[in-house]
């Protein structure tokens, strides 16, 4: 599977990803209670604000919108070792997974 690479280090900040239409992604983190958060825009507009990171469930899966992703953007750790998503474990053990709509293979 493809994933997303979170550059921890520049957070807050904005990156640009096809999938296949281009989005513009914010991430996000909360020190205080250790927490990732992410931002969805599509030409300009916001689409989502403040999506929390949440280990094994799929980001956006709760909204309905026809400019969402078609694919399943998944935090993860392949391992099953982690119970939450961490500033610790993030980019080390867990990763953002792009797959398909069917969350089978990559994008």
């Amino acid at each position: 599977m493809d994933y997303i690479e979170i550059e921890k280090d520049l957070i807050p900040y904005r990156f640009e990803m096809d999938l296949p239409d281009e989005y513009e992604f914010e991430i996000g983190y909360n020190a205080r209670f250790d927490f990732f958060t992410v931002d969805l825009y599509k030409d300009g507009n916001a689409l989502v604000v403040g999506e929390k990171l949440i280990l094994d469930r799929p980001l956006f899966e709760d909204l309905a919108s026809v400019d969402l992703p078609k694919v399943k953007i998944i935090p993860m750790d392949r391992a099953g070792e982690e119970v939450r998503i961490t500033y610790e474990n993030l980019e080390r053990t867990v990763f953002l997974y792009v797959t398909d709509g069917d969350g089978d293979g990559s994008i």
